[in-house]
């Protein structure tokens, strides 16, 4: 099996796992801020929002290093695994005080205390499932990442629903966060002891120091990526309440699922990078390429398309509590042909050694989202938020394609976008002018939105080829 097929195997595998799990998401989520109403949903929210940037210092970037190293060399992985596991409980450990200690500092009611302590936990046991998901990436055997992807989306849907047929509030979705992240975490365990080498517990006291130190740049992008990724929902709580909390949120899950997008692509193709720097520089420059036309190609009729069907979504998913969210998704879901690129562009960067440049990107982009949130979401609250969202992720994007025109090579960004703009203006404007059921709306856009692609002849012999080759596969 060659790269392309190995990428594409991998992320067919992902891409069907987390098409699946989302499935289960879209309806859990559905559900959930049905019931609990758009005050309790904002809790909830709030509470994932805030044990994520909290649980930063639960890895510390240690989980995408394994997946780089053991990439290079798999026979260390028993030691070096075994190594972080350590590590990571006493990582974990400490992110459980800091986030008691914040919690209750900043003076939230009791209620919401508790669902930020059950969330930690299920922060701490997602952290460990990644570590092992590090590890079948670096062997490229996705397939078992996705049972751990599935399993706790399964675990969630049916606690959810049977929380809601008991009537039961907000404490118990909390827990059944909790239960699914153990429930994941325990089939990826058993999964690694059965298929993969056995860790050797170990604490090696000088492994630890200079893995933290190898992934402190890591660690350090995590932690300004995730406040850049999170903060504004912790300031919409603080600044404006529960409610702009759960109309923001309504939206913004909307772009959490759309996010395995960039996550199965990034993840079945960040081992293959990591070989490509030691192996073939020609390689990476191809992959970066190919990688802006094809997201380019992906990411704007996505974008273009929920912008016009943003009332439909919003009403159909969460009905008229929630319809001060749709404007908030007419503006968010530009920040998708952002993340596409930019996600990608960071794994490139990660795979040359460039974690120094990347802290000092992820810090620029941290302060501009943070001091404008500040500015901004006291005057404009939600909408504000989102606005800085999408501007946010421009500044991210063209800092990242700045720096690795210089070290990749100079991609001419305009050549790859004009026919996708193209044939998605076209496809917007059948859009607004036509008048049919939305999943038939949808399909027939789809279908005009690739035959204009055809057309345009968008797609060179070079990328036919590599199609032919794939579906042969």
């Amino acid at each position: 099996m060659n790269t392309a097929q190995r990428i594409f195997k991998n992320t067919g595998v992902l891409f069907i796992a987390q098409i699946i799990n989302y499935a289960l998401a879209f309806f859990y989520t559905i559900y959930l801020a049905r019931y609990l109403g758009v005050d309790e949903f904002g809790v909830l929210s709030f509470g994932l929002s805030f044990t994520l940037l909290m649980g930063v210092t639960a890895d510390l970037g240690l989980s995408i290093l394994a997946v780089r190293e053991i990439a290079r060399d798999k026979s260390i992985s028993p030691y070096y695994t075994g190594n972080i596991i350590m590590l990571k409980l006493v990582l974990c450990a400490a992110t459980l005080a800091f986030i008691t200690l914040f919690i209750n500092i900043l003076n939230y009611p009791s209620q919401t205390i508790y669902v930020v302590y059950i969330l930690g936990f299920w922060m701490v046991f997602t952290s460990f499932t990644q570590l092992f998901f590090s590890v079948f990436q670096a062997y490229e055997k996705m397939e078992y990442q996705a049972v751990g992807i599935i399993l706790p989306g399964v675990i969630l849907l049916f606690g959810v629903f049977y929380g809601i047929s008991n009537n039961f509030n907000i404490l118990w979705f909390a827990l059944i966060y909790l239960i699914s992240s153990l429930m994941g975490l325990i089939s990826v365990l058993l999964i690694y002891l059965a298929k993969f080498p056995r860790p050797q517990l170990r604490i090696d006291w000088d492994f630890w120091k200079s893995k933290i130190l190898l992934a402190l740049p890591l660690s350090i992008a995590a932690i300004f990526s995730t406040i850049a990724f999170r903060v504004d929902t912790v300031l919409l709580s603080l600044l404006q309440g529960d409610a702009a909390v759960g109309w923001y949120s309504a939206s913004y899950k909307v772009i959490e699922i759309l996010l395995f997008i960039p996550i199965v692509y990034n993840a079945a193709i960040f081992p293959v990078l990591s070989k490509f720097y030691v192996n073939s520089h020609e390689s990476i420059q191809l992959v970066y390429a190919k990688s802006i036309k094809y997201l380019i190609i992906l990411g704007l009729p996505l974008a273009a398309g929920i912008t016009i069907l943003s009332n439909d979504i919003i009403l159909i998913l969460y009905q008229s509590e929630f319809a001060p969210s749709v404007m908030t998704l007419q503006i968010l879901i530009w920040t998708i042909p952002l993340i596409l690129l930019t996600m990608i562009f960071s794994y490139i960067l990660i795979s040359m050694n460039k974690q120094v440049l990347i802290i000092r990107l992820t810090f620029i982009y941290m302060i501009f989202n943070v001091a404008v949130n500040l500015v901004v979401i006291p005057q404009f609250s939600y909408l504000g938020a989102s606005v800085v969202t999408v501007l946010s992720e421009l500044v991210n994007f063209i800092l990242l394609y700045y720096y690795l025109s210089k070290f990749i090579c100079k991609v001419p960004i305009a050549k790859y976008v004009w026919k996708p703009a193209l044939a998605t203006g076209i496809m917007t404007v059948f859009m607004g002018m036509v008048n049919l059921n939305l999943f038939i709306l949808i399909l027939t856009s789809a279908i005009l939105y690739l035959g204009l692609l055809i057309l345009f002849k968008t797609f060179s012999e070079g990328d036919i080829d590599l199609i032919k080759k794939l579906v042969a596969r």
